[in-house]
């Protein structure tokens, strides 16, 4: 069965382009108009049934609380995510509104104040902490609402889609025991979030089944950011013996660990293999290539519109929480140990 991403791609249009032809919308060029119109005729794509009903009965808007801060705006993780979601919206006629909220922000403002009222009929959230107040009180209101990629601690019953982090930490670990690294260091995110302390405990769980030594020396924070990741490899160097292999818990954080061993004149992989976690489009083309975890943020946010859309329906859910699994893409930044 088509869908309106199989439309947008033939007509060489976007989704948003697609839906607002479908809605009959004014502000569309007639060319473009011509070409979704052929486009579904060809592909034979009917809009789904449900979607009518939410028309009748809501407001059609979905709002997105996101952290703010220029990473997250200009990482492909994101904007994929954000991609998947309203690919969904789309084909149920709804419209996405974006919350960007800071740190301080999150800890301050309620969600709930975001809802207004009735302005949105459900949020998500993407990368809630994992002490998040501000979620329990959405669970309390009633609020349809999915998390993003970020559990709330003790709140595992609530409607979720996000990544196997244990399972990629050990993929991840066993490929390096595989290659004979035997010193193996970390670079984690925040700590704050359930997707850091997942991937931690795992590190260590996964050591520890390897009979291999946790060394506290080669753990530092990174952020989750390219320059957090360049700093904590620095720290990790300073180490009286150094590690053999770096496991970074995003992309970004190991391409910043990189220019880090770069500058200490440290060859990658030559002497320190490099794993990173994501599969951003750019870690293919960086020097070296990133041997990487991979996800797809795409089908965590299908996945997530999809939830919601059945909550908002008043469908029952198959799974309250849903997880994507990890596969090993090996490319350049890792090697075995001669």
């Amino acid at each position: 069965m088509a869908t309106i991403k199989d439309v947008a791609k033939k007509a060489g249009v976007t989704i948003g382009t697609v839906s607002r032809v479908l809605n009959n919308k004014r502000w569309v060029s007639e060319e473009c108009r011509t070409k979704v119109l052929a486009s579904i005729k060809d592909l034979h794509y009917k809009p789904q049934a449900h979607a009518r009903r939410l028309r009748q009965k809501h407001s059609q808007i979905c709002g997105v609380i996101a952290p703010h801060h220029t990473s997250v705006f200009h990482s492909p993780f994101f904007t994929e995510i954000m991609e998947g979601l309203e690919a969904v919206a789309a084909e149920n006629h709804y419209r996405l509104l974006l919350h960007p909220l800071t740190e301080t922000a999150r800890a301050q403002i309620s969600y709930r104040t975001l809802l207004g009222d009735g302005s949105v009929d459900g949020m998500f959230v993407l990368n809630a902490w994992s002490t998040d107040v501000s979620v329990r009180e959405l669970a309390e209101a009633n609020v349809p609402f999915v998390l993003i990629n970020g559990k709330v601690s003790g709140h595992e019953d609530l409607p979720y889609v996000g990544f196997d982090n244990r399972g990629g930490i050990k993929i991840a670990i066993d490929h390096l025991v595989k290659f004979g690294h035997e010193r193996i260091g970390i670079i984690n995110g925040r700590m704050t979030t359930t997707n850091a302390l997942e991937r931690f405990q795992a590190f260590q769980e996964n050591l520890s089944e390897h009979h291999l030594q946790f060394e506290k020396e080669w753990v530092a924070d990174g952020d989750f950011e390219e320059e957090g990741g360049y700093e904590a490899a620095k720290k990790i160097l300073k180490a009286v013996r150094r590690p053999s292999a770096i496991l970074c818990a995003s992309d970004l954080m190991a391409m910043g660990a990189i220019r880090a061993l770069k500058e200490n004149d440290l060859l990658v992989p030559e002497q320190i293999s490099v794993v990173g976690f994501d599969n951003m489009e750019e870690a293919a083309y960086h020097e070296p290539a990133l041997t990487t975890v991979a996800f797809s943020p795409y089908d965590m946010g299908k996945l997530a519109a999809q939830k919601m859309f059945q909550i908002i329906t008043g469908e029952e859910l198959a799974s309250r929480a849903t997880t994507l699994q990890a596969k090993l893409i090996e490319r350049e930044s890792t090697r075995k140990i001669n």
